[in-house]
């Protein structure tokens, strides 16, 4: 109802501006026949009182549309205005409402920042030039000055378009309680302070965040969902770790672990306090209604299972055998809502769990992601958010490329070999066969070690990392 309801405000407005904008170039045109009558009578008795009319901004209210609400309100809007104005204005305006509509609003769809409507404008002018110059020319009636008119009110009308949207958009965002893109790139600048906050007291979680970022900006490509959107939400979900960086896994050093001192249920609470904490901090900071709702959707109603579990075994391990309480550690919800939430939700667990693999070959990252997908829509997480089975496909597609592409694994490339002469190589021939004798002597040696049960310290790293990396998967529930 909103949205139907800022579309016929829109569309009455932009019908009363064209109106007005129609007498006034007649009515300037009059003045200038006036003026030039007597000392130019050749050019301007026989101009049109229509030259002027491709100056008014007929493009602003379908731009408006498109940065409220999309590309296909803004398309929608400039075929319904160019149906009116054909309808009450005898004139040949309609096709070029339409053209002009559409190049201002396909504009818009790479919005950078607000100067992307200036862009949208110029977009707007150089098309209605064209066509201006092109329908000048199938009726062309020889008098060159009221064509030269007609092409510099085209140029006018595209820049007048800029300063009516550039005007107007905020006061429709902040009555009709919109976000546009614009307002959510102007938050996403790495100086805002929140951002410079998390990346100074948890660097961890700040890096994941941008990772995260870049997986749901593409993804919500893929699949036709707000890539902005997604993105600015993933630099502000986890926002309120800042406020407790040290009892997150991505922030602590290895080693060490201030849960061990805690008792699950407290650490549950600290985990779940971060969404809390986060929401208060985007209100204070004036973060937009549609990212602050991503901060308690990316987890859902989700269960923090390495507490739980730790929890239930501490239960049956005492004598009284209390049944553990699972909504102390459950998130408080609720599930996605949107495409772009069940997005977050999904690269939030899986880039935390990439970090973990040891190889992370294509294949592995691969199989990770299928099976981090899979698992939460079982769980029932994304049954409110309406993403399709074919787009789940087109998320793990991008996530896989996304992730390899940063977590791939390097080429080791051998050592360069040493220059020498002639002399360091048949020195090296000499020594050769004395160093092969004492390498099979080492190896020999290291094999009765072996043998008898002494572990090499290769072996005790390798395994130390193996159970660190365990540790990590179980945290994340996997």
């Amino acid at each position: 109802l909103k949205d139907l309801i800022t579309f016929t405000c829109i569309l009455i407005g932009s019908f009363l501006m064209i109106s007005f904008g129609h007498l006034v170039s007649i009515s300037l045109i009059s003045y200038i026949k006036g003026i030039f009558s007597a000392s130019l009578p050749h050019l301007v008795e026989n101009l049109s009182k229509n030259c002027l009319c491709y100056a008014t901004p007929y493009a602003a209210g379908g731009i408006l549309m498109q940065a409220a609400l999309g590309l296909q309100y803004g398309m929608v809007f400039g075929v319904a205005l160019a149906f009116i104005i054909g309808i009450y204005f005898p004139i040949n305006l309609p096709l070029f409402i339409l053209i002009t509509t559409f190049a201002g609003c396909l504009e818009m769809v790479h919005v950078k920042s607000r100067t992307s409507y200036v862009k949208a404008g110029a977009n707007v002018s150089v098309t209605g030039f064209a066509y201006t110059f092109a329908v000048g020319l199938v009726g062309f009636s020889g008098n060159y000055y009221e064509l030269g008119l007609s092409l510099a009110s085209a140029l006018a009308g595209g820049l007048l378009c800029a300063f009516v949207v550039a005007g107007v958009a905020p006061i429709i965002e902040h009555l009709g309680g919109y976000v546009t893109d614009m307002t959510l790139l102007e938050i996403a600048t790495l100086d805002h302070p929140l951002l410079k906050q998390l990346s100074v007291q948890a660097p961890g979680t700040w890096n994941h965040s941008m990772v995260m970022g870049m997986m749901a900006e593409s993804a919500a490509q893929a699949i036709g969902a707000n890539p902005v959107l997604a993105r600015v939400s993933c630099y502000y979900h986890d926002i309120g770790k800042a406020k407790n960086p040290l009892y997150f896994v991505e922030n602590q050093s290895r080693g060490e672990n201030r849960h061990d001192k805690l008792s699950p249920s407290m650490s549950a609470l600290i985990i779940r306090s971060h969404v809390k904490d986060g929401i208060k901090l985007a209100r204070e900071h004036k973060i937009p209604e549609p990212v602050i709702d991503m901060i308690p959707q990316h987890h859902g109603t989700s269960v923090i299972e390495y507490f739980f579990e730790k929890a239930k075994k501490e239960a049956e391990e005492s004598k009284e055998g209390e049944e553990v309480d699972k909504t102390l550690y459950t998130y408080p919800g609720p599930k996605p809502q949107t495409k772009e939430a069940g997005i977050i939700m999904l690269a939030d667990g899986i880039e935390a769990a990439a970090r973990t693999l040891t190889e992370p070959t294509h294949d592995r990252i691969q199989g990770l992601v299928q099976k981090m997908i899979n698992k939460v829509f079982a769980s029932g997480q994304l049954a409110e958010c309406e993403l399709t089975l074919r787009e789940l496909h087109e998320i793990a597609k991008c996530f896989t490329r996304v992730l390899t592409g940063i977590y791939h694994q390097r080429v080791a490339y051998s050592e360069p070999a040493e220059k020498g002469g002639e002399q360091q190589d048949k020195k090296g021939q000499e020594t050769r066969s004395s160093e092969e004798r004492q390498h099979k002597g080492k190896a020999k040696e290291h094999g009765e070690r072996a043998s008898h049960g002494e572990p090499s310290k290769k072996g005790k790293n390798g395994e130390k990392k193996k159970e660190e990396k365990k540790e990590d998967l179980k945290r994340l529930g996997i």
